[in-house]
């Protein structure tokens, strides 16, 4: 370690003031006893960690503690002044906390890390809050709020739509009982089933998905028989299957639905267990209301009955505007987890950006768009996301967006089509006849002075004397 860094921890060793020291790869290389008092973590705990800017760890976590004082990525850039922080303790508290960061440089004047003091908040105290910190710092307060609210920090949201379903969420995670997902393709609707499976009773049993529409119907059926099949191989307790998600059940074959059936009826009785019927809980998506599958024909009723219990309805991303920025910095905040290169946010007009356009892929979409803007800012170094930072699909979606699709044709009057396709025929007729209307008639299957009414009426009458006809 660098003679200088060791002369700065010898002379902050004895302070009781909470300090840390970070190196050039963002490691946790120092943390003092005052550091320790505040967290509740020990200094041999954390150091050696690195610390991601990102506030999705779970609470309670040596990750979590170590992201909370991730100084922000735009610190070459930031003025100074203390951060505001919410510092993520080793008992699940999340202590409001200024953080003041100093750069270190080694005896050749060479970035060597960063040292960081913590304070408690004051509230005339000014801080130096960058609007994309300020946002992350939201996203933390907004998980910590949603973990005491709902027992769960992985689905974020706090506009109206969203707090129904997280409410719903937090009711279906307390019952064994089948539910169905519906909502527009990449809502997060597997996302939602996994975190009721995992919070709920059995959770500690593994999530199966099965692809009703990306996997055959043979490897559907197979998955089906080594899941429920009475010649099931045995497995450790917790690869037991707790829960069947069935993507897309509206569109799953029904043989293979009616496969399910039979299997589920088998695995009770051979169990003869009556608790083995609610052990494996059944859930779906759906893109469309269950009942309404059942009336078209693509859904049997029964596996309705055993899915129907409890309907959760998420609504795409164009529809929560509230959530649409948490949302972004979030998947921005995943995306630091497995980078080297930190990004802290997007500046304004890729805000604006982002904001002008309809998302017709959801979630999936903002976060595909997202983690590319960040690769590309990475490169260039930079650790806000500007507009030339924007994957190609997504200006190119925006240009579609604006200029619309091609116009559909206007509907013509039922009358003009029918006359028209009505000339072309009597035409054909009369062309194939040479002009001998008698002929045309047993062409068409009409007597002669039918036609000739209909061709008078079309204005389809010549002048000149006719031929052929007797």
């Amino acid at each position: 370690m660098p003679r200088r860094r060791r002369r700065i921890e010898k002379w902050l060793a004895g302070t009781e003031t909470p300090v840390f020291v970070l190196d050039t790869d963002r490691v946790v290389a120092w943390f003092n006893t005052g550091c320790e008092s505040l967290t509740g973590w020990l200094a041999e705990d954390v150091v050696g960690w690195r610390c991601d800017y990102s506030s999705e760890f779970e609470a309670g976590t040596v990750d979590a503690l170590v992201a909370s004082i991730c100084p922000p990525p735009e610190l070459d850039r930031h003025p100074e002044g203390p951060v505001p922080i919410q510092i993520s303790c080793r008992d699940g508290r999340s202590l409001p906390q200024l953080l003041h960061v100093f750069p270190l440089t080694d005896d050749q004047a060479r970035p060597d890390g960063f040292l960081g003091v913590l304070q408690p908040v004051q509230p005339a105290e000014s801080t130096a809050e960058t609007p994309t910190h300020r946002l992350h710092a939201e996203l933390a307060a907004l998980r910590h709020s949603l973990r005491q609210r709902f027992g769960l920090d992985s689905l974020l949201g706090r506009g109206p739509a969203m707090t129904r379903v997280l409410e719903q969420v937090r009711l279906a995670s307390g019952t064994r009982a089948g539910v169905c997902l519906i909502g527009e393709s990449g809502v997060g609707r597997e996302h939602a089933a996994r975190a009721i499976h995992y919070a709920g009773p059995g959770g500690e049993h593994s999530f199966v998905p099965l692809d009703s529409v990306a996997l055959p119907p043979d490897e559907q059926a197979d998955v089906i028989d080594r899941m429920l099949g009475p010649s099931r191989p045995p497995v450790a307790n917790v690869l037991q299957p707790g829960a069947l998600f069935l993507a897309e059940v509206d569109r799953l074959p029904r043989d293979i639905q009616q496969r399910l059936l039979d299997r589920l009826g088998e695995f009770v009785a051979h169990d003869h267990n009556a608790d083995d019927e609610l052990a494996l809980r059944l859930m779906a998506s759906a893109t469309r209301p269950l009942d309404q599958a059942v009336a078209d024909e693509d859904l049997l009723p029964e596996l309705h009955f055993r899915l129907s219990a409890i309907t959760i309805s998420l609504p795409p991303l164009r529809d929560r505007s509230e959530d649409f920025q948490p949302l972004a910095q979030h998947f921005l905040e995943r995306h630091n987890q497995t980078a080297d290169f930190q990004v802290g946010g997007l500046a304004s007009e890729s805000w604006t950006a982002l904001g002008q356009y309809g998302w017709p892929g959801n979630l999936d979409e903002l976060n595909t768009v997202i983690r590319e803007a960040a690769r590309t800012a990475a490169e260039r170094g930079s650790a806000v996301i500007q507009p030339p930072d924007l994957p190609f699909a997504f200006r190119t979606g925006m240009d579609a967006q604006r200029t619309g699709g091609p116009l559909e044709p206007p509907i013509e009057p039922l009358e003009e089509v029918m006359e028209r396709v009505e000339r072309e025929h009597l035409g054909q007729a009369m062309l194939r006849s040479r002009g001998n209307k008698a002929h045309a008639a047993r062409l068409l299957g009409l007597t002669r002075p039918r036609l000739y009414r209909r061709l008078q009426q079309l204005g389809m009458l010549d002048d000149d004397v006719e031929t052929g006809d007797g």
